[in-house]
């Protein structure tokens, strides 16, 4: 990519977002560019994966107003709150801890969402993020 494709309003084209939107996933899935489009595809066919490419190529993930840790929080949040866990959640711990997210820091939020979206999918969320931090995605605190 070149220093315009950084730039939101010199050039939203599909085909930008596109390259833009496997650059996200490349990072979400811990693969090379260049294996992006087969690893989705596996995952939920070539339709969706080209589709989920261009959204994730928005500028909902480069905004400046948000940090990587923010979205972090912000796209954890909104699968428990859907009541997904399990592999779905996983790859988004994963890229919490890279944002320096704590497995201290995932149980505070997901003690703080019990209340709102209910003690049942924030417990089955707790389950996938200890899953998560027994495989070593995540520090055991926040130091």
């Amino acid at each position: 990519m070149d220093d315009n494709d950084n730039n939101q309003g010199a050039d939203n084209s599909t085909e930008l977002r596109r390259r833009r939107g496997i650059g996200v996933y490349s990072r979400i899935f811990e693969v090379p560019e260049h294996d992006v489009a087969s690893v989705m595809s596996a995952r939920v066919g070539p339709v969706f994966a080209a589709e989920a490419f261009v959204a994730a190529g928005g500028a909902a993930w480069t905004q400046p107003g948000l940090t990587g840790r923010d979205r972090s929080i912000a796209i954890i949040t909104a699968p428990a709150a859907q009541g997904i866990s399990g592999d779905r959640l996983t790859t988004h711990l994963r890229q919490a801890g890279a944002h320096g997210i704590s497995h201290d820091g995932l149980t505070a939020l997901m003690t703080l969402l019990a209340t709102y979206i209910g003690y049942p999918r924030a417990s089955s969320v707790m389950e996938t993020i200890e899953r998560a931090a027994d495989s070593g995605f995540h520090h055991r605190d926040d130091g």
